[in-house]
């Protein structure tokens, strides 16, 4: 016998308005996007300014800055996705339910609305983070040999 049948209502009735990947994508989609980026420029950087044992002045790859660059940028529309999604379905979420909001937590709707701020709130700080990864590539040398 289904809940419904016994005249009880669905916990979620509005379950249905955000497609579930997109919820976990404007959760997780800034945090990938960021482990990508310092993964691949980590492994750029330190491959072309440290081909041996010892650092050197400029890069043996002379595009190391550029693809760097292009990397991030890559990464920061990818947060940005994640986190345009993310706000629009907390719009879409907005009127989730008609009851006040003591009763949602007895009742456990939210979840939508919930992984949908969640996801706003980690792709800010993700894409505060591309952006602080990537100023160094901007404003310094790619291999600074002593500072």
């Amino acid at each position: 016998m289904s809940t419904t049948a016994r005249g009880i209502g669905h916990p979620a009735p509005r379950a249905g308005v955000v497609p579930l990947p997109r919820l976990w994508f404007g959760i997780f989609g800034g945090p990938a996007a960021w482990a990508a980026q310092t993964i691949i420029d980590y492994a750029l950087i330190s491959h072309f300014c440290y081909p041996d044992d010892s650092p050197v002045s400029r890069p043996t790859f002379h595009a190391v800055r550029g693809t760097s660059v292009l990397v991030s940028a890559v990464m920061l529309l990818i947060v940005l996705l994640a986190l345009v999604g993310a706000y629009r379905s907390w719009q879409m979420t907005r009127h989730g339910h008609e009851n006040e909001h003591h009763e949602l937590l007895e009742v456990g709707e939210g979840r939508a609305r919930f992984m949908a701020l969640a996801g706003v709130l980690v792709s800010v700080v993700f894409l505060f983070a591309i952006v602080m990864n990537a100023l160094p590539l901007i404003t310094r040398t790619v291999c600074a040999v002593g500072g």
